[in-house]
């Protein structure tokens, strides 16, 4: 049996900065995750390149909380300044979205490893599975497949399973975890798979009526749409608790509809069959689902588009509609979890003294951008530095 000051589960992006954090006053810290290395999953963030922060951070649209009194103590400016102390120079990539200047996630995951390397109060138990945690008296015990681990104070910064397990067994009320950041399930889109349409508005209408939209990139799948605008579009479903509702798609977000219908009219002239007629406007797997849509006879000229056909086309264009299903398994993120009411000024929790959250296993959850992993820095950095008291 090992004992410490403090054990951290989980060595996430808010983990590893709790780590960094609660080492200033040479208290003796575990950091125990399943990972083979921390901060792994920082990997797959900002598609390999790690969108570490967001330039002027804002709550609207942005989280589903408001986490002002946290960014008021450790916000996107002071994070970048704490990085370059780490020795990680980063630049912002033109539209408030800040990344190592590297452009290579695994820069991150260095400089942690290069600043946990000088302290030696800390011990990185990776590949070790957490089996239980307990608390005996005024202590935690942590049960894993490599041994027991006693501390006087516990972090989590777990998500998933395991970090619902925690709560359970402590008793913390928590909301539910649903997968956020995903891409969507709708009807069936093989004509358009693997089809990427820029440039696009989509609406979102969920089960209760509420709608959001978002402006991007979107990528057909099999059976779904995924894209940034479609991953941001899905937390709005996850915090219904609900999967349902619809997609609405202008393709073409520039043009009023009144203004699409003259050029529509004017590319009669081009006197093609309607088979071919989208061709030029939208790449083909594209065009030949409007056409399968629209149902008109794709023999017919085009110069033998009625008024009525050319409406139908232009309402189409300006809302191509599918239903959502459901949601694909690549989430980034959860909503859900501990809520921040439960917690104290310092993510202590309030029934269960020494026991501290941050990250992912908070009730916190934001769209896509930098957002989410600025929250990791935040939370993370606020319990380290209590954890030092």
């Amino acid at each position: 049996m090992k004992k410490f000051d403090i054990a951290i589960l989980g060595a996430g992006a808010s983990g590893c900065m709790c780590a960094i954090n609660c080492l200033y006053n040479r208290k003796s810290v575990v950091l125990i995750d399943k990972v083979s290395q921390a901060g792994k999953k920082l990997l797959a963030t900002g598609n390999g390149r790690c969108n570490i922060t967001h330039i002027g951070l804002s709550n609207k649209h942005a989280y589903n909380q408001n986490l002002d009194q946290y960014f008021n103590r450790f916000d996107d400016g002071q994070t970048i300044c704490l990085f370059r102390d780490l020795g990680l120079e980063l630049c912002d990539d033109g539209e408030k979205r800040v990344y190592p200047r590297t452009n290579s996630a695994k820069s991150v995951i260095d400089v942690f490893y290069n600043n946990f390397a000088k302290n030696k109060n800390l011990l990185l138990q990776l590949e070790t599975e957490i089996i239980n945690v307990e608390k005996q008296d005024d202590v935690f015990k942590v049960t894993t497949n490599k041994g027991e681990f006693m501390c006087q104070k516990l972090v989590v910064a777990l998500g998933g399973n395991k970090g619902q397990e925690i709560l359970d067994k402590f008793e913390i009320p928590y909301q539910k975890f649903i997968p956020s950041l995903c891409a969507l399930k709708t009807e069936k889109t093989k004509l358009l798979e693997n089809t990427r349409v820029s440039n696009v508005k989509v609406t979102a209408t969920t089960k209760s009526g509420r709608s959001y939209k978002e402006s991007g990139e979107i990528l057909f799948k099999d059976s779904g749409i995924s894209g940034i605008c479609i991953f941001n579009l899905s937390a709005m479903f996850a915090r219904e608790g609900k999967f349902e509702g619809s997609i609405a798609i202008d393709l073409m977000p520039d043009y009023d509809e009144k203004f699409l219908k003259i050029l529509l009219h004017e590319r009669k002239k081009i006197d093609v069959k309607l088979s071919k007629f989208f061709e030029g406007l939208f790449v083909n797997p594209l065009a030949y689902h409007l056409l399968n849509t629209l149902k008109l006879n794709e023999e017919k000229s085009s110069k033998n588009l009625t008024d009525a056909e050319i409406d139908k086309m232009a309402k189409l264009i300006k809302n191509l509609t599918f239903t959502v299903k459901g949601n694909y398994d690549n989430n980034q993120v959860y909503t859900g979890g501990v809520h921040l009411s439960c917690l104290d000024e310092n993510l202590q929790s309030k029934q269960v003294p020494n026991l501290y959250f941050c990250g992912e296993i908070c009730d916190v959850d934001g769209i896509c951008g930098g957002y989410n992993l600025q929250w990791a820095w935040t939370s993370g950095h606020i319990v380290g530095l209590a954890l030092n008291n």
